[in-house]
């Protein structure tokens, strides 16, 4: 199965009147969304139109699509701002739907934001990559992005296969127990794998953190609650040493249980969404 993204065009802020173009994707960014998934769609709108870097030669090469949401009528004050951070959650809601690719939504910074109609209040269990994932800086050519993404495609797939598998394990064993599991050790290789080869290929690469936001049903809590697992595991969460790679950074996962605001139209999927940081050290 191949794996989608949707994209935010950028960071938006919410103003009490308005919002605030914070900034847009960097091509470090970019670089990464195209690396680690098959399809990227960052949607775009008529109303307030945000560009990327490069963005023609991106959707030339095939790189990004850019669908658009078309707004009709009048729109003043808060339903621009309503508009514009709704498009990402518009484009989503029809392509979790589609069963071929697995979609994920997928934002920048700490937190994910939905808008109204789109946000639901909920229990997850939350799995943070720390300094994992290797990226070519932005000074990379695109075609030969693709081209190392094309040939390496067998250590991208085992690691998106990996991820997977730990997240199930997460699932369903959301407690100190998980630090005996093999999908440990497998993501570890799986990471030091495409890190060694990433680096041989590129001069210069970089780290972005991943986390992913996992769906956990009444029924989970009230099983773990029951047998005492998920009790104290909600309440402190754990942090594992997963790999030392590239020298000085530490690879880490950290599991943690938290309630937030999730996206609803992916309710019942086991990935809700997705958020990455991109780390300022840049390794030669």
């Amino acid at each position: 199965m191949e794996r989608g993204v949707i994209a935010s065009p950028g960071i938006i802020n919410r103003l009490p009147k308005g919002f605030q173009m914070e900034r847009s994707l960097s091509i470090d960014e970019l670089r990464y969304y195209i690396l680690y998934w098959n399809k990227v769609v960052i949607p775009g709108n008529n109303l307030v139109y945000i560009g990327l870097p490069e963005e023609e030669q991106l959707i030339k090469s095939g790189a990004v699509e850019r669908p658009s949401v078309g707004f009709t009528g009048r729109f003043e004050g808060d339903q621009v701002t309503n508009a514009i951070l709704s498009c990402q959650s518009v484009v989503a809601q029809e392509l979790v739907k589609d069963k071929t690719t697995d979609w994920v939504i997928h934002q920048l910074g700490g937190e994910c934001q939905f808008p109204y109609g789109f946000n639901q209040r909920r229990n997850i269990i939350r799995v943070d990559l720390a300094s994992s994932l290797p990226v070519p800086t932005g000074d990379v050519d695109i075609y030969e992005l693709l081209e190392f993404k094309e040939k390496r495609k067998d250590e991208l797939y085992s690691l998106h296969a990996h991820l997977d598998d730990l997240y199930e394990q997460v699932l369903s064993s959301a407690d100190q127990d998980l630090a005996s599991k093999r999908a440990i050790s497998d993501l570890a290789k799986s990471i030091a794998d495409l890190d060694y080869v990433t680096n041989e290929h590129f001069d210069k690469t970089g780290k972005f953190d991943l986390s992913a936001e996992l769906n956990l049903s009444g029924k989970d809590i009230s099983v773990g609650a029951a047998s005492g697992a998920l009790i104290d595991f909600f309440a402190t969460g754990m942090t594992l040493p997963i790999a030392t790679i590239a020298g000085a950074l530490i690879s880490t996962i950290k599991v943690q249980s938290k309630a937030t605001n999730t996206f609803q139209p992916a309710s019942k999927n086991s990935k809700l969404a997705f958020l990455a940081n991109a780390k300022r050290e840049v390794l030669v």
